[in-house]
């Protein structure tokens, strides 16, 4: 989702950036590209669009353009969530997501049938994503 995306100061979204339902860890792939985390965060759902989509062009910025250029790798921990939580989660921030996304990592859950349930929901919801989805 490419559009005009106003600079953000860390100063104007200070609240929504406490609430660490995202972060830039600091992390590199091996080509260089910056790694965002998304924590296991009980009430991801109930983030407003407006605060998320703030928060995502604000980290999304911080890197250089280079870095930024070669694209984001996004770890999604959802371990302690369900198979739908965790979709619902991976389907939000493919379809509002500010930057080009070069792989995105789901710690899946670890409850045995949520477990299961994802292992096979993944296999049938891949194109669902659009995007390179490994489940860790």
């Amino acid at each position: 989702m490419h559009q005009d995306i106003v600079p953000l100061c860390a100063a104007d979204i200070q609240d929504q950036l406490k609430k660490r339902f995202a972060y830039l860890s600091g992390g590199r792939g091996q080509d260089g590209s910056p790694v965002i985390t998304f924590p296991d965060y009980p009430a991801f759902s109930e983030i407003p669009d407006k605060e998320f989509q703030n928060v995502m062009t604000y980290l999304t910025s911080i890197p250089s353009l280079q870095d930024a250029g070669i694209g984001f790798i996004l770890v999604i921990d959802r371990r302690r969530d369900k198979w739908t939580s965790v979709k619902a989660s991976v389907l939000r921030i493919a379809a509002s997501f500010p930057a080009n996304l070069q792989l995105v990592l789901v710690l899946r859950p670890t409850g045995f049938f949520q477990r299961t349930l994802s292992d096979i929901a993944f296999k049938f919801n891949r194109d669902d994503f659009k995007m390179k989805v490994p489940v860790i």
